[in-house]
């Protein structure tokens, strides 16, 4: 089984030279059996609408194949109204939702099977167990468009907010790149980054999005396989809720 991801810096695989960042992609390996591939090409930066003038979307065309599937996820960076070469309008006429149906038709016209990922939250709270929104309209634009599509979503802004309201203010730093200096050699003078991932938040978030595409198959017979294969997917509902512990990362 292959699985193309199109993405940005929150699930683009990062080495040695940026640790602790971590694409929660990375983290999502882990609820596959070996022999899974991820050919991961998200890039940090990139919106939907740079993603594909560098010609990012053209690699991924020339390398998938017919059975593969693909995760889709952008909103960081589409949001960035002052960045022409980045910023997309997330209205229902507009170029995020236009270019969410390109990916999705071109490469269901190569076999390939889709999914679209709303964005994952910013860590932005204003109490212990009360966040901010800061995605605005696209995640909305995004779960519209699957839908008039006709493919999968998950919503994985409401599921990954709703998870660090859970964990709170305090406990929820660490699954992101905010840290102290002189905790991490790449980054001597420490870090306060509340939207790129550290490996507990990036698992944390990963062990979501399984859940929910072990639930797929459910009501997308064509995805059964890619549903099938999650490990946590022969778990029930309150199984995996106990297994997350005091957290509770299943929304």
């Amino acid at each position: 089984m292959r699985i193309l991801c199109l993405g940005d810096s929150i699930m683009q695989y990062n080495d040695c030279t940026t640790y602790p960042q971590t694409g929660w992609v990375q983290e999502l390996s882990r609820f596959f059996p070996r022999g899974t591939e991820f050919l991961n090409f998200a890039k940090n930066g990139r919106s939907t609408k740079s993603f594909i003038d560098e010609g990012r979307f053209e690699a991924v065309k020339k390398a998938a194949r017919k059975g593969d599937y693909a995760l889709i996820q952008f909103g960081h960076n589409d949001e960035k109204k002052q960045d022409s070469a980045r910023y997309t309008s997330p209205e229902e006429d507009g170029s995020y939702r236009a270019n969410l149906a390109l990916f999705v038709e071109e490469l269901r016209a190569l076999g390939v099977k889709p999914i679209v990922l709303t964005p994952m939250a910013r860590r932005k709270f204003v109490s212990e167990n009360k966040m901010e929104d800061t995605h605005g309209a696209y995640p909305a634009a995004a779960l519209a468009e699957a839908k008039k599509l006709g493919v999968p979503v998950l919503d994985m802004t409401s599921l990954t907010f709703a998870c660090l309201e859970r964990v709170g203010e305090k406990k929820s730093r660490r699954f992101f790149m905010n840290f102290d200096a002189g905790e991490y050699d790449n980054f001597p003078a420490g870090k306060d980054d509340n939207s790129h991932l550290r490996p507990d938040g990036a698992f944390a978030f990963a062990r979501i999005a399984a859940h929910e595409l072990a639930q797929l198959g459910k009501a997308w017979a064509e995805y059964a396989e890619l549903s099938n294969a999650v490990i946590v997917g022969n778990m029930n509902a309150a199984e995996f809720e106990k297994d997350t512990g005091d957290e509770k990362m299943m929304a």
